[in-house]
């Protein structure tokens, strides 16, 4: 049996990381059969956030294929996460369309001014090449060699934003929901475009590299859009994207941040393979709503627990998410509810990590894992 050790105010006596039987890609094709694996998966969403961990400016990480590999080859050996892959984020596929882009030197990108002043100027636009448009070439580059490096041990994927936050970053969000009841034509006609644009792009990163991807909808929550809009201006992309996109890969997730509650039966009816839900919501109401049909991550609190918690903090935040989804029959993946934050410590990152080593021991699709087993059985989880 494995256990941490913890001081009286919950922080790591031994804070090395515990090294583990299976590699990334062993494990995620045994427990996609069903069979037992030595941890649950478990990831961190951390390439654009984390170089600062290593010396490296966020605004230089964007732009050198160097640092990109060297950034996510040290996430691997420091924290042994499940996933590896350079991210095309929210804002890569606005960018290379026109979208310009502020780059902080500490901080993560964020959009200046948005590539269109009106609807009608999406007829400019053309599909991007994704060996010459934006920073594409040197994310290609930075895939390419962390697949010759890592592509025997590891799955290397990448994710982008999905048709509506894409569309809302080419035009700017307000006039985008201004669109949504104004000039619906153009509304849909501009959410066409960005479907169309996302798939190529993941189309032709595919037959290139042969990588995955999931989609991320910050727009698609309830803090941003009511359930009308969201049915009318977002499920038929969604619906048109994930099928298309499984033309070339297994299955398409999603990951959309804030509250979702009120919308889980439309996007699972999309055909989603997998739902990463934000801290907000219930992981055991999707279990148990929608578990038999998707695969479930999630979702530790990021700022609270991951970054500003103590060990003792993330270990309880880790059980609770275990306890709540880890016997889900679709299969569970351990993750923050979002993003890594900047200015998460490798001491938090490892008790995290160790955390998942120790209570998704001996983990098995539709199981609960042995390692929680353990804890209810002698009744304490911290030594």
């Amino acid at each position: 049996m494995l256990f941490v050790c913890f001081g009286e105010r919950g922080e790591n006596l031994n804070m090395e990381l515990i090294k583990l039987e299976m590699t990334p890609k062993e494990r995620k094709l045994a427990y996609a059969r069903g069979e037992e694996v030595d941890r649950i998966p478990t990831s961190l969403s951390a390439n654009e956030t984390a170089p600062p961990l290593y010396g490296i400016d966020i605004c230089d990480y964007y732009f050198s294929a160097d640092a990109m590999v060297q950034v996510e080859t040290a996430l691997a050996n420091d924290f042994q996460a499940d996933n590896m892959g350079i991210g095309l984020g929210l804002r890569s596929v606005v960018e290379a369309l026109g979208t310009k882009l502020e780059y902080p030197k500490k901080n993560v990108s964020y959009i200046k001014e948005p590539a269109l002043k009106t609807l009608e100027d999406v007829e400019n636009l053309e599909l991007i090449n994704v060996e010459k448009d934006g920073r594409f070439p040197i994310i290609l580059e930075a895939t390419e060699r962390l697949l010759k490096r890592f592509g025997e041990e590891r799955v290397i994927g990448s994710g982008l934003a999905g048709p509506l936050t894409t569309a809302a970053s080419l035009i700017g969000t307000e006039m985008f929901l201004k669109a949504t009841v104004k000039n619906k034509e153009g509304a849909h006609r501009l959410l066409q475009f960005s479907t169309d644009c996302i798939v190529t792009c993941c189309k032709d990163i595919n037959r290139k590299l042969g990588i995955g991807f999931m989609l991320s909808e910050p727009m698609a929550a309830r803090n941003l859009l009511s359930k009308k809009q969201f049915n009318e201006f977002f499920l038929p992309y969604l619906r048109q994207t994930v099928e298309r996109l499984n033309e070339f890969q297994s299955g398409t997730a999603i990951h959309i941040c804030g509250n979702t509650r009120d919308r889980w039966q439309e996007v699972v009816d999309a055909g989603v393979s997998g739902f990463w839900v934000d801290n907000c919501e219930s992981l055991k109401e999707l279990k148990e709503s929608f578990g038999e049909r998707i695969a479930i991550s999630g979702n530790l609190v990021p700022v609270g627990v991951l970054r500003d918690g103590t060990t003792e903090e993330i270990a309880e935040n880790v059980r609770f998410c275990i306890a709540q989804a880890g016997d889900n029959p679709c299969g569970y993946n351990l993750c923050p509810g979002c993003t890594t934050p900047i200015g998460t410590s490798k001491e938090n990152m490892i008790a995290f990590m160790n955390a998942a080593a120790v209570y998704g021991r001996g983990a098995r699709k539709g199981r609960m894992p042995k390692g929680m087993q353990d804890s209810l059985e002698i009744g304490e989880f911290l030594f």
